[in-house]
C-alpha cells in the first residue's frame, strides 16, 4: 500500500512540476541568458550527495568570483555541522511531503542557477522515478551541466573485475556489489550524454563514456595546516574504513598484527561514524595514515593526512598514472595487500623516514589539492561550456 501511495504521489508531483516549469524554466531561461549575454559568470549549484568535496569545490569556485552553492536532502555524521548551504535533510525527513522535496529543489533551483554540477546518481530529482528527465529539461531552460563520479555512482563491477590484480571488487564476491550495476551503468550513460563536461576521478577515468577533464578532491590547505607528529613508542596507524571490504581494510589488520607479533609497539586507530573534528583530532594523534590497499587511488582521507604532515599509505595503481601526472610528486607509499606488511614496516622502523615523508605532504597539497589550485582547474571547466551556443 505505501509503495502505491509513492507512485501516486510521485505521478502528482511530477505533473505539477511539469505545468510549473513552464514559467520556472523560461524565468531561468531568461536569466541564463542574460547572464550569458552580459559576459557574466554562471551561478553554479552543487549536490544532492553530501560529501564533503561539494562544500570545498563550491569554496573553491568563489574564489574564482563564481556564485557557488551546495543543497543536500541529507548529511553524513562526518560531515554534519553547518558544511552545506542548502541543508533540506529537515524537510526531507518528514513522511511523505519528503517525496515531493526534489521536485520543489529542482522548481528554485531553475531560477537561481545557471551551471549544475552533479555525481552520476543523478540530479535534484535523482532520488525519484523521473530522474532521466531533468537533463533534458535543464537542457530546454539553458543549463549547463558538468558530471564527475565519487565512487560507486560510476564505478562497474564487471568492469572493474577484469582489472588485472587488485581492485576496488578484489574482496567482494559477484552479486554482493552495494549497487545494481545495470542502473549504475545506466545513469552513466543517460548523463554522458546530457552533460557538457564530463570529468573522471580518482580511478574512476577509463569506463566512463568520455572524459573532458579530471576533477581533483579540494580541500582548504590554509584550515588542514601540518601538525607536529606525537612522541611516545607506541606508533599509531590510522585507518578510516567506511568502505572496508572497498579499501582493504582486513590487510591492514592482519599487517598490523603482523608487525606487532614481531614486537613491535603498533597501535591501529579505526576512524568510523564519528563527526569530522573528532575524526581530525584522531589523525592528528597519529604516526602512519593507510588509506586504501584495493581501490587504486587516492581520495579525501589521504589528501586530509598528507596537509596534517603525515605520511600516507595508499595503493596507487600504475593503470591509473596517466591520468594522474600529479602522481609523479606525490609522497604517497603505494602498497597492496601483497605489499602493506613491507612497506608499515619500513615506515614503523624508520621515524626519519616518517617524518621526511610527513613533510613533504603539505606542499603536495597545496599544490594539487588546494582551493586555488582546483578553483583555477573548475574555472576552465565552467567557461568552456559557459561560452558554447
Amino acid at each position: 500500500m505505501r509503495r502505491v501511495v509513492r507512485r501516486a504521489l510521485h505521478a502528482a508531483a511530477i505533473v505539477v512540476t511539469l505545468a510549473l516549469y513552464a514559467l520556472f524554466g523560461l524565468v531561468g531561461l531568461v536569466r541564463s541568458t542574460r547572464r550569458r549575454a552580459r559576459g557574466e559568470l554562471p551561478a553554479v549549484l552543487r549536490g544532492p550527495v553530501p560529501i564533503v568535496s561539494i562544500h570545498y569545490a563550491a569554496r573553491a569556485d568563489r574564489l574564482r568570483g563564481y556564485r557557488s552553492e551546495t543543497v543536500v536532502y541529507g548529511t553524513y555524521r562526518i560531515s554534519a555541522g553547518g558544511l552545506f548551504d542548502h541543508d533540506l535533510s529537515r524537510w526531507r525527513s518528514i513522511p511523505l511531503f519528503g517525496q515531493l522535496v526534489p521536485y520543489g529543489a529542482f522548481l528554485w533551483a531553475l531560477v537561481r542557477f545557471d551551471l549544475f554540477v552533479f555525481f552520476f546518481d543523478g540530479g535534484l530529482l535523482g532520488e525519484t522515478p523521473w530522474w532521466r528527465l531533468e537533463p533534458k529539461l535543464l537542457r530546454l531552460a539553458g543549463k549547463r551541466i558538468v558530471v564527475h563520479p565519487y565512487g560507486g555512482d560510476a564505478r562497474l563491477a564487471s568492469r572493474t573485475r577484469a582489472i588485472p590484480g587488485w581492485n576496488a571488487y578484489s574482496d567482494i564476491a559477484p552479486g554482493d556489489e552495494d549497487r545494481d550495476e545495470a542502473d549504475v551503468s545506466e545513469r552513466v550513460a543517460v548523463l554522458s550524454r546530457a552533460a557538457d563536461a564530463v570529468l573522471g576521478s580518482a580511478d574512476l577515468a577509463e569506463d566512463l563514456p568520455r572524459v573532458d577533464g579530471m576533477f581533483p578532491f579540494p580541500i582548504d590547505a590554509d584550515e588542514w595546516r601540518p601538525v607536529a607528529p606525537p612522541e611516545g613508542e607506541t606508533v599509531r596507524i590510522v585507518h578510516a574504513p567506511n568502505h572496508p571490504h572497498y579499501k582493504g581494510t582486513r590487510y591492514v589488520q592482519a599487517a598490523v598484527e603482523q608487525l606487532r607479533a614481531e614486537g613491535r609497539p603498533l597501535e591501529l586507530v579505526l576512524v568510523q561514524g564519528v563527526p569530522g573534528d573528532e575524526a581530525r583530532r584522531r589523525y592528528e594523534q597519529a604516526d602512519i595514515a593507510v588509506d586504501q590497499l584495493l581501490i587504486g587511488a587516492y581520495a579525501q582521507f589521504a589528501i586530509e593526512c598528507m596537509a596534517l604532515g603525515r605520511p600516507v599509505v595508499c595503493y596507487l595503481n600504475p593503470r591509473f598514472a596517466e591520468r594522474h601526472p600529479e602522481w609523479a610528486e606525490s609522497p604517497i607509499v603505494s602498497a597492496s595487500p601483497d605489499t602493506i606488511v613491507d612497506e608499515l614496516r619500513a615506515l614503523v622502523d624508520d621515524r626519519a623516514l616518517r617524518l621526511e615523508l610527513g613533510e613533504r605532504g603539505p606542499d603536495y597539497v597545496r599544490r594539487h589539492h588546494s582551493l586555488e589550485a582546483v578553483g583555477a582547474e573548475l574555472d576552465s571547466v565552467y567557461r568552456t561550456v559557459w561560452s558554447r551556443r
